[in-house]
């Protein structure tokens, strides 16, 4: 499960705000993904079942215009993949990644765009090269 790390999680419903937690899925902020289009879960939900053989993912979140519902057909779906464990190398996974992504996107026609993040780097924010993209993603993201 993703951590909480203190980012605040915005509601599309008009509910309390809640720190994004989801160690208890009820208690998180984030948007429901019945409200992703077909596509876009069709594509994430390939992507994840063929990584999920190799990774350790806790959660993934779709964030970006795919999770707003401003996107164009041509806009990409990215994806924040949460890892257990510390953090390793992002450059080779991303790279593996998106290998699997480019296979999904050919088959899907969604571009997936993935984005791993260790369960460390969410909780502690300042530990990671783009602590704002982070809270864009707690704000806006989905889960999936």
């Amino acid at each position: 499960m993703i951590r909480g790390n203190g980012l605040i999680a915005q509601k599309t419903e008009k509910r309390p705000m809640k720190k994004a937690n989801p160690q208890n899925r009820e208690e998180t902020n984030l948007p429901a993904a019945n409200k992703i289009d077909p596509d876009t879960v069709r594509a994430a939900a390939m992507f994840l079942t063929r990584i999920r053989q190799e990774y350790p993912i806790d959660d993934a979140l779709l964030f970006g215009s795919r999770a707003r519902g401003d996107f164009r057909p041509d806009s990409d779906a990215d994806i924040a993949v949460f890892l257990r464990g510390q953090p390793e190398r992002l450059l080779p996974i991303k790279l593996a990644m998106a290998d699997v992504a480019f296979d999904v996107s050919l088959e899907a026609k969604v571009l997936i765009d993935p984005l791993p993040i260790w369960e460390a780097q969410w909780r502690h924010t300042d530990s990671y090269s783009n602590p704002w993209l982070l809270k864009n993603i707690a704000r806006e993201g989905v889960l999936l």
